[in-house]
């Protein structure tokens, strides 16, 4: 199947192993990785059966969506399953015990291997999406102090909710401390190391973080870049518009592929390309 490449004669298609251009389309819904539901635990998104359709109506590609808040949508769903485990001591605001952010929860990485796998034995590639940044940018249908790392739910002394600025949680989604970006690594490692033999994996940085993240997305790119270095398999790297990145810092960052802000709020329109590809989705909704 690949690893997938920008096809060399035109950037807007991938190529596969054997250079052939291949159009990638699929459907999506937000709890296709983490369980997320009005329920405490939500329950089992059906998978299989998600493949199913997908190979069905003939779709060939799907992102695994990533999620760090206890709650999405400001407490309107629950999230089921985190990278890192829940050790105490002391409770988190969900009365559950607190994360130690320095260990990570092998469950979670053996779900999302699993995921991949699944995928890849219909022949579907996968988006593996390392951070969810919407939840970032402040407004009334988040609680920031449901992520992972505020400092209510963690023991490791991170908390994000002190670095907001302008309406954005700068500390999940910028270079700013030190201490978030090194264990935002450890857990980005840990991912790559757990898909990298599958040929049918692209990473995205970050879905929707905003116009203060392009340093933030071009490192972990370029980190994502030389942990693979080493290893069997090399795979596209992309970047994700929206909440207001600027156009013309993605296609200028070197992502193989981009999936660009729809406003176009720095002038550059959309229809503007430079040697990456863009892609869409429809949801899906069983």
């Amino acid at each position: 199947m690949g690893p997938l490449r920008v096809h060399p004669e035109n950037p807007r298609y991938f190529a596969d192993r054997t250079g052939r251009a291949l159009y990638v389309t699929g459907f999506h819904t937000w709890n296709n990785l983490v369980d997320m539901g009005p329920s405490d635990p939500p329950a089992a998104f059906e998978y299989d059966r998600y493949l199913e359709e997908l190979e069905r109506t003939n779709q060939n590609f799907i992102r695994l969506w990533a999620l760090h808040l206890l709650t999405a949508w400001k407490d309107k769903d629950w999230v089921g399953q985190f990278p890192w485990q829940r050790t105490g001591p002391g409770e988190a605001v969900d009365g559950k015990p607190r994360f130690n952010l320095e260990q990570l929860d092998a469950a979670y990485f053996a779900r999302l291997r699993e995921r991949v796998a699944k995928a890849r034995a219909k022949r579907i590639y996968v988006s593996v999406m390392l951070f969810e940044g919407w939840d970032a940018i402040l407004s009334n249908r988040v609680r920031p102090d449901m992520f992972c790392f505020a400092g209510a739910n963690n023991v490791n002394g991170v908390d994000i909710t002190s670095s907001a600025c302008d309406g954005t949680l700068r500390g999940w989604v910028t270079l700013d401390d030190p201490k978030v970006l090194e264990l935002q690594e450890r857990y980005v490692r840990r991912v790559i190391e757990e898909v990298n033999e599958y040929d049918n994996v692209l990473f995205e940085i970050c879905n929707e973080a905003g116009k203060d993240s392009h340093d933030w997305q071009d490192h972990l790119m370029q980190y994502v870049r030389d942990v693979e270095r080493s290893l069997p398999l090399q795979h596209c790297v992309g970047q994700t518009g929206g909440m207001g990145t600027l156009n013309q810092r993605t296609y200028q960052s070197g992502a193989d592929w981009v999936s660009p802000e729809a406003m176009a709020m720095d002038g550059f329109a959309s229809e503007y390309m430079s040697g990456a590809c863009t892609w869409g989705e429809m949801r899906y909704d069983p």
